[in-house]
């Protein structure tokens, strides 16, 4: 009897092992660390930092497994951290005067945007979070199930956020690169997580191509990552080191000078 009772949890847990392999952001590689800073909030006047992996333990503990810091989770974090940069400069918004419109429905991206704006958590001091379906309507029901149907139909246009504050009215859109997507990155997906009609190979391509979009989410500067935000300007400031050094050559005339008086 005994014997029967451990051939059949054997069996059991290899089928549990094949179903967690067979859900496609587990058997990818594991994200890597990055420091991307994080993102201050306001929560009743204190001052509250998320971090990026604080987003995927709350995004692991929704969906009942380990911290996950998938392509969505690491999308819309780095779009709303853009984006307050944008919007506030270096105030600390308060949760409940964010607000966002985001194309991306996903799991991951609602329970990022969640997380930082409160929309989930604290009624009395929460932001405002609209889901944009393809048509411009908004998704009221964010239910995983209405979630997951929504989602379907995502294409790299998907990936677009609006920051704004809402006690102003300031606003920044954000719509990320074509070149983070491999070719044909969306219509694999499809294939992969809905359609079930992908090859072996086909799976072992589009983690391997899912695997470097979070990562490029990740370790990708701002003006990599998002259309609108220019590259920094670093060309060497000729004019005030031309500046510097006119001071400088003066000071060490005067100095001689001096000396020689």
């Amino acid at each position: 009897m005994m014997k029967k009772l451990g051939i059949f949890v054997l069996l059991a847990a290899l089928v549990l092992c094949q179903g967690v392999s067979a859900h496609m952001p587990g058997a990818a590689a594991p994200a890597p660390e990055v420091d991307l800073g994080p993102i201050v909030v306001s929560d009743n006047g204190v001052p509250v930092e998320i971090s990026i992996d604080d987003v995927g333990k709350y995004h692991g503990m929704l969906e009942g497994k380990s911290p996950d810091v998938c392509v969505c989770c690491a999308c819309t974090y780095r779009a709303i951290l853009s984006g307050i940069n944008e919007v506030w400069g270096d105030e600390i918004p308060e949760r409940s005067d964010i607000g966002l419109k985001c194309g991306l429905i996903s799991n991951g991206s609602v329970h990022a945007a969640w997380y930082v704006t409160g929309t989930d958590m604290d009624p009395n001091n929460q932001g405002k979070l609209e889901l944009i379906l393809p048509d411009g309507s908004v998704l009221t029901n964010q239910s995983p199930s209405a979630i997951k149907k929504a989602s379907k139909a995502r294409t790299p246009e998907s990936y677009w956020f609006e920051v704004s504050r809402l006690s102003t009215g300031d606003s920044v859109k954000l719509t990320v690169s074509d070149d983070v997507f491999p070719e044909g990155f969306a219509e694999m997906r499809k294939k992969v997580k809905f359609d079930k009609t992908a090859s072996k190979d086909e799976i072992r391509q589009f983690i391997s191509d899912y695997t470097s979009v979070r990562d490029g989410m990740l370790q990708k500067a701002d003006y990599e990552l998002f259309n609108e935000i220019e590259e920094p300007d670093e060309s060497p400031d000729i004019l005030g080191g031309g500046i510097f050094l006119t001071l400088l050559c003066g000071l060490c005339i005067g100095l001689v000078v001096m000396r020689r008086k």
